[in-house]
């Protein structure tokens, strides 16, 4: 069984991007019942590192892929609270979906550049 107390403590430092490359190492070298396990750590890890990074777009896709998978696993895997990891995500993951569609995506039309030639 593949020891993931390392990549548990990157992911509660905040090491969001460590914490992905070693879930993604352990996800290449689990067995197939575990992948989606694995993939899902993946996923939520890169989702927070884009929360962080002001990618909300990319965090929202990546929470709600990660917490997908993570429900197959509830309430709890390699004992990690599953349930209490995904409800402390779920909330995010509305606020983000509010947040996202409450943005105009024509509000930046009439600041767009044009490309102008050299005569």
């Amino acid at each position: 069984m593949i020891d993931i107390s390392e990549g548990i403590e990157l992911f509660n430092k905040a090491d969001f991007f460590s914490a992905h490359d070693f879930f993604e190492k352990c996800w290449m070298e689990s067995d197939p019942e575990e992948r989606l396990f694995f993939q899902g750590m993946v996923q939520v890890s890169v989702g927070c590192y884009h929360l962080v990074s002001g990618n909300f777009r990319g965090s929202l896709s990546q929470l709600k892929k990660g917490t997908k998978k993570l429900r197959f696993y509830l309430p709890s895997n390699r004992k990690i609270d599953l349930e209490n990891l995904v409800n402390i995500i779920e909330p995010i993951i509305q606020e983000l979906n509010d947040f996202i569609s409450e943005q105009d995506p024509q509000m930046f039309w009439n600041k767009i550049p044009k490309i102008k030639l050299n005569d």
